[in-house]
Parts: C-alpha cells; structure tokens; sequence
C-alpha cells in the first residue's frame, strides 16, 4: 500500500487537500515479480483544479499524456512476461497493464519500446538496466535515468526488492532512425 495525497484548488483560489488516500501496486501472474503503482496520469495535458484525477486508459501515455509510477521488481526478476502464458493470463495482463505486452519486442525477454520520454529515479537498488545491443548499466539508489524512447528492460539481479520512481511523458519520434 502507497498513500497517495493530492492538494488541489477549490473554486475560491484556496489550497486543499482533494486527497489522501492509499493505493495498490497492480500485479499480473505472467510478470512474475513486477508491481506497478499507478500514482496519477492523463491522456492529455490538463489541470484537474479540484484535484481529481484525470482520465486515461493504457499502460503508456499517448501523445501528450503522462504517468506518475513506481515499478518494484523482486529480487531475481526481470520485468519481462512468463513464456508461454495461458489465454487466462494474457487476458489479466492485458487488464491489469493496458497495452504493454503491444510494446514487448518479439523474441526477447522484456525489452520493450514505447513513445515516451521515461524520467526515472532509483528510489532502492541496485537494478539493472538493459538495453537492446546487449549493454547494460547498474543503477544504485538515487541514480536518475532519462530514457527517450529507446529498447529496455529493468532486472532486479540483487536479493532485495528495487523500486524505480517515473515520470513516464508521452510523445513522438522527431526525425528517422
């Protein structure tokens, strides 16, 4: 459980708490390991003046929205889906993480590319992140990460749980590869 507090703007121009209250990381049995708190989001840039939270509905923004999350990886794992998971576990992971298992690239445990700009601090480590061509980079607590829109996937190869803070910005490519 996570307490999330929002302060918002009441119709006077006054500061209140809009407010607190706790939050369940999501979980999926074919990402084995991963839980996702979803701290606040929108598909579209916004301010919720009375603090409510704004609509949005899958796991990476689009173009112009934003996510608030925290990811905790247990030791050992990989943020990466099981092989072969069955139709019952594919429809809860699609469920529970909208869209992501679209963004996993085929033949690979976990690396996954999404449109975002990903502003990511280690708030426990050390975790590991990978990148495409095989390299890799351990991160320990308050290293910070700006991903913009590249192929990765975090491991957790410690034997504590990690937990990664992010601002995850939707967005769109500029230019060819």
């Amino acid at each position: 459980m996570l307490r999330r507090i929002v302060s918002a703007t009441d119709a006077h121009g006054n500061a209140f708490f809009a407010e607190d209250s706790t939050i369940t990381a999501r979980t999926a049995e074919a990402l084995p390991g991963f839980a996702m708190h979803y701290i606040w989001g929108a598909d579209e840039r916004l301010l919720p003046r009375d603090g409510s939270q704004p609509s949005w509905t899958s796991h990476f923004p689009p173009e112009n929205g934003w996510r608030f999350v925290l990811l905790t990886l247990q030791p050992g794992q990989a943020a990466a889906p099981i092989d072969n998971p069955t139709d019952s576990q594919l429809k809860e992971l699609e469920e529970t993480f909208p869209g992501l298992l679209g963004t996993v690239e085929p033949g690979t445990t976990g690396m996954h590319t999404s449109e975002t700009i990903d502003l990511c601090v280690v708030l426990t480590g050390p975790v590991t992140l990978e990148l495409s061509d095989s390299l890799a980079k351990e991160l320990h607590t308050g290293d910070v990460v700006v991903q913009v829109g590249n192929v990765h996937r975090w491991v957790n190869r410690s034997t504590e749980p990690v937990v990664v803070a992010g601002v995850v910005v939707g967005t769109s490519y500029a230019g060819d590869i």
